[in-house]
């Protein structure tokens, strides 16, 4: 789930949109959120698709 709700963030959508598309909670959306976010060490969307976009080029 947490690759979905990256994929989703690197989209620029925003947390309501992802629940709905998912069918999970906004809740569910956040947790995954700030996981992802401390696994990738960063702190913000834009960090992790700057982040990824340096290591996939």
């Amino acid at each position: 789930r947490e690759r979905e709700v990256m994929q989703l963030i690197m989209q620029g959508r925003l947390n309501k949109v992802i629940a709905d598309q998912l069918g999970i909670s906004m809740r569910t959306v956040e947790v995954h959120r700030s996981r992802i976010f401390a696994k990738l060490k960063v702190r913000s969307a834009v960090e992790m698709v700057n982040l990824l976009n340096r290591t996939q080029g």
